[in-house]
C-alpha cells in the first residue's frame, strides 16, 4: 500500500512537468506564427505595390502565396542569378525615362564576431542595356573580368572613366543586359529613383563600343 501512494505521489510532478513543456510549445509556436503572419503582412503590402501601380509596373512580394509575376530582365546581387529564379526576391519593375527598371529589397547573411549568422536589409537599382561583356567600376576603377587586360576596349573605357568621374562614383556591375548598383538598407522611393537616373545616365554616356562588342564573352 506504501509502495502504490508513493509511485502514485510521482506523477503528479511529472504531468506538472509534460504539461509546462506544452504550454511553453504552444506559447512559442504562437509567437512564431504570430511574427510570421506579420512578415508576409508586410511584404504582401510593400510600398513597391503601390509604387507599381502608380507606375503602370509590376511588383513580386516574394510571398510563396502570392501570384508570381515574372521579371523582364535582371540579376540578383551579389549571386548574379537570373532574377527569375529567385522567386522569394521582393521586387518593383517600371519604366523610367524610356528604361525598364528593377529595384530588389533583399537581406545579405553575414556572421558576427559570436559566429552567429545575422541577415542585414540591402537594396539593389538595375537597369535595362543590350548585351556586353561584363563591366566592373569598382572604387573609381574600371575592370573588365572576361577581356584580356590589355584590351582595346579596357583601355577605352579606362580614359572614358578618367573623363568622366563622377560615374566611379558609385560600385556598378554591367552584365546580363543590365547596369546595377546596390546600397545598405531597405529602398525607398527616393533612393529607388535617384540609383536609377545614375544608372540611366552612365548607360547614355558609356562608350558605343560597349554594346557593339556584346557578343564578347
Amino acid at each position: 500500500m506504501t509502495t502504490q501512494l508513493a509511485e502514485g505521489g510521482g506523477t503528479g510532478p511529472v504531468l506538472l512537468g509534460i504539461g509546462l513543456v506544452v504550454v511553453v510549445f504552444v506559447v512559442a509556436g504562437a509567437i512564431w506564427w504570430r511574427s510570421h503572419t506579420k512578415f508576409v503582412e508586410g511584404r504582401t503590402e510593400h510600398w513597391f505595390k503601390a509604387f507599381a501601380a502608380e507606375r503602370g509596373g509590376t511588383f513580386n512580394s516574394g510571398v510563396p502565396s502570392d501570384a508570381k509575376a515574372v521579371p523582364t530582365f535582371g540579376v540578383t546581387h551579389p549571386r548574379g542569378h537570373a532574377l527569375a529564379d529567385w522567386p522569394r526576391e521582393t521586387w518593383v519593375e517600371f519604366s523610367h525615362r524610356g528604361r525598364r527598371v528593377i529595384g530588389i529589397d533583399d537581406q545579405e547573411p553575414y556572421r558576427h564576431f559570436d559566429d552567429h549568422t545575422y541577415f542585414r536589409d540591402t537594396h539593389v537599382t538595375q537597369v535595362q542595356v543590350p548585351p556586353s561583356p561584363e563591366l566592373r567600376i569598382t572604387a573609381g576603377r574600371v575592370s573588365m573580368p572576361t577581356l584580356p587586360p590589355d584590351s582595346p576596349l579596357g583601355t577605352e573605357l579606362t580614359r572614358w572613366l578618367a573623363a568622366n568621374p563622377r560615374f566611379g562614383q558609385r560600385d556598378v556591375v554591367v552584365e546580363q543586359g543590365s547596369a546595377r548598383t546596390w546600397g545598405p538598407g531597405c529602398a525607398t522611393r527616393q533612393n529607388l529613383l535617384a540609383e536609377a537616373d545614375y544608372l540611366v545616365d552612365l548607360a547614355e554616356h558609356l562608350p558605343a563600343a560597349l554594346w557593339v562588342t556584346g557578343g564578347v564573352s
